[in-house]
């Protein structure tokens, strides 16, 4: 799999590792680049923090989102990394759940079992793969 240079965010991951935590390239960049093409655009995942220190550490960036928060740092996405938990019959009827304790492996669990359910340490260029999707 070709490695995605991801500098522009080297000097965020060291910031959020020198915190506590980790920031990983997740979704469709992922899949784009286990195909061989070059990604269009990039999310992330962080983990090891929390909301209130990744504000405090990035207290510039831009937030949506109503059922969980998304940072936007130059023009991406970032999330934490979270759970979710189902509490009814609805596809909209789930529980979303923030926490640094959350490992990425957790975070791509929740995701479909696909390519999808990759990441890539931004700071090592280590894959992620914890379902042998590669």
């Amino acid at each position: 799999m070709p490695i995605f240079d991801t500098s522009s965010f080297n000097e965020i991951a060291k910031i959020i590792d020198t915190h506590g935590g980790r920031l990983y390239l997740v979704g469709g960049a992922v899949r784009d680049m286990a195909l061989g093409q070059e990604p269009h655009d990039m999310d992330f995942c962080v983990t090891g923090i929390s909301q209130d220190v990744f504000s405090t550490l990035f207290p510039d960036t831009r937030v949506q989102g109503k059922t969980f928060p998304v940072f936007i740092i130059q023009n991406c996405e970032v999330a934490l990394a979270r759970t979710e938990k189902k509490t009814g019959q609805k596809h909209t009827d789930f529980e979303m759940q923030t926490a640094p304790s959350i490992t990425i492996e957790e975070d791509l669990a929740r995701r479909d079992f696909t390519i999808n359910a990759m990441a890539i340490d931004v700071l090592t260029q280590k894959l992620i793969d914890p379902f042998h999707r590669a």
